[in-house]
This record gives structure tokens, C-alpha cells and sequence, in this order.
């Protein structure tokens, strides 16, 4: 995996999410009110498994049921070749995700994600090449002819996957609860194995998560600023991509800084840290993942929608670049 240090610098990671995480506990839990961007890793390898989207430690309303379309269009093109291993992702990546929550009492909420997912060649490599260069960001994986679509690995000569056929399907549904311990909220979730591995709509497995969440919210410029962070782990069952490299878990951590800017939009920024899911050299498959998002939201009477741009600060395991679109209907 790249030697001890790459795991030491993961764990001081972590540790660090942690302790902001155990720092984010309000003194006033009543009175926390947060949203996030509900942002996975949509890297055509990994987006198969259970992590859950980001999220904060706040539970829906009493009596209420929660309903949320999100729309993610990653763009990923990475080519590695070292020691004994070949990879090749070039390729776009389309999640629509009706997702539902139910608040029931006051400590406990329940809720389903069910995704439909599109791999293909896409359209947007030039458009993120031009950005990159705007923002002074790397194109330095970005080889090759634009709008192609190809998926391979190679390890000591053996091909573990190799795809240059555009797939679509149902991805894995994920069950999800949580439950309010205190001023802190613990979140447990299911993946089940509903997408087809082969189109890498699903991993062949189902997984399970548990992560500790916490937040609370100051003043900022006279308006509510919230602050959340989370810690987790991902327990991956034996799935069908490249069953042997896959690791048993996965660690994951998050926090978030969202500003109430106006009466309705306000401003955020997230970052999500997973560990490697694959035991291989390659970063840009075996890597910690760092993605960093920053965007905004509006709200109108019951209704939240949101844009947000996100990037691989790191240049590891998940998309150049992704645009994640989303709608939150707080009904009855």
C-alpha cells in the first residue's frame, strides 16, 4: 500500500476529524440546525460500496417525512501505470438518488436511498479542463482523447476489469437509522446488494456503516453559522470487483461550515476523508480520498435546493471534478 506512512498520515487524518467531531457537540442540541450537501465518493470503483452521504447530526422534524432527489455528475479520467499494476478510468458518471426520512419520537429516524446510475463517455472533459486550468488545479492525469469511455485494471499481468461499453441500472439501495445519544447522534446504515456488479452499479455485497456525528452553530457577521464533523467506519462484505484487493473497512470522517448568508441562501463548504478501499499501490484507486465541496443553498417556504461544485484536493481515489445538484422537501 505505499509503506507505513501513508497509513500513519490516514490515522492523524481521522484522529483530527475525530476530535473536531467531539469538538462540534452544541451546548444546546435543541437549538442545532444544519444541512449538507449529501455528497458520496462517485469514483466508478468505489461509488459500488455503502458509504453513506454526508451528512450532519441533525435529525428530520418530529412527525415529518423527508423527501430528497439528488442528481451527481462526476467526471473522472485518470491512466497509472506502476510497479506490476495498469489502470485506466476515463469516464462520466451520472447518480439520480431519491433518498427518504422518517423522524419517529424524538431520538430516532429512519430513512432509504435508492440510486439509478449511469456510467458513459460524457461531455465534459474539455469544460473540467478549462476549469482546472482557471483555478490553477492539476490536469496532469488528464491524458488522451476527450469524451472516451474506458474502465481497466491490470495487476502482475492478470486483467481484473476491463470496460469500454457504456452501463446503466439500479445501484444498491441503502437502509439507514439513526438514533440521538445526548447531544451527539449515532447513524448506522445497510447496503444491499441490488445493482449489478459487472456494470459496476453495484458491488455483489451488502455493506454496513456506523459513524458518530455532532454540530452546533455560532454567530458570523450577525448571522448562524454552523459547524458539524463526523467520524465512521464502512464494514465491506466479500463483493464481486476485484474481491481479493478489496479491504475488510473503511474509515470515514467529515465537517462542514455552513453560513445563513441571507433570510434564505447560504454558503457552505464540506470536506469528506475515506481511507483506501482497495489494497492497491495505485493512489488513484487505493488512496485516502480527500473530496472537498463548497456551494450553496436556497430555501423556499418547505423546499431546499442545492448546487455544489466538488473536487479531489488530493489527486487520490474519487472524481476530478463532480457537480452535484439536489432538492429537500420538508413535508409532512
Amino acid at each position: 500500500m505505499g509503506g507505513s506512512g501513508k497509513h500513519s498520515r490516514m490515522h492523524k487524518v481521522f484522529l483530527s476529524v475525530g476530535l473536531l467531531a467531539c469538538g462540534f457537540v452544541p451546548a444546546h442540541a435543541e437549538e442545532y440546525r444544519a444541512d449538507s450537501f449529501p455528497i458520496r465518493n462517485h469514483n466508478p470503483f468505489l461509488q459500488i460500496f455503502g458509504l453513506p452521504a454526508f451528512q450532519t447530526g441533525e435529525l428530520v422534524e418530529p412527525g415529518r417525512l423527508e423527501f430528497g432527489i439528488s442528481y451527481d455528475m462526476a467526471n473522472d479520467a485518470d491512466d497509472a501505470d506502476r510497479l506490476t499494476e495498469r489502470l485506466v478510468i476515463d469516464v462520466e458518471s451520472h447518480v439520480l438518488s431519491l433518498s427518504l426520512r422518517r423522524r419517529v419520537g424524538e431520538r430516532f429516524e429512519f430513512g432509504i436511498d435508492v440510486p439509478y446510475v449511469r456510467h458513459s463517455e460524457g461531455f465534459l472533459d474539455s469544460v473540467i479542463y478549462n476549469f482546472h486550468n482557471l483555478v490553477g488545479l492539476p490536469n496532469s492525469t488528464r491524458d488522451g482523447p476527450d469524451d472516451q469511455y474506458q474502465l481497466f485494471f491490470e495487476r502482475e499481468g492478470a486483467v481484473l476489469f476491463d470496460s469500454s461499453t457504456p452501463t446503466s441500472g439500479l445501484g444498491d439501495i441503502q437502509l439507514s437509522a439513526a438514533m440521538k445519544l445526548g447531544k451527539a447522534t449515532l447513524r448506522a446504515g445497510v447496503k444491499a446488494p441490488t445493482g449489478d456488479p459487472d456494470k459496476l452499479t453495484g458491488s455483489g455485497a451488502t455493506d454496513l456503516s456506523l459513524g458518530i456525528y455532532g454540530g452546533s452553530v455560532t454567530r458570523f457577521f450577525d448571522r448562524d453559522l454552523s459547524y458539524s464533523g463526523f467520524v465512521g467506519v464502512l464494514a465491506l462484505g466479500d463483493g464481486e470487483v476485484m474481491t481479493e484487493l478489496q479491504s475488510s473497512a473503511v474509515p470515514y470522517g467529515g465537517a462542514a461550515l455552513r453560513w445563513q448568508a441571507t433570510q434564505r441562501l447560504a454558503l457552505a463548504t464540506q470536506l469528506y476523508v475515506q481511507g483506501p478501499y482497495f489494497d492497491i499501490n495505485l493512489d488513484e484507486l487505493g488512496g485516502t480520498t480527500f473530496q472537498l465541496a463548497f456551494g450553496a443553498d436556497m430555501r423556499f417556504k418547505r423546499t431546499l435546493w442545492r448546487v455544489a461544485i466538488v473536487e479531489d484536493i488530493a489527486a487520490g481515489a474519487a472524481p476530478d471534478f463532480a457537480l452535484h445538484l439536489s432538492f429537500r422537501s420538508f413535508g409532512g
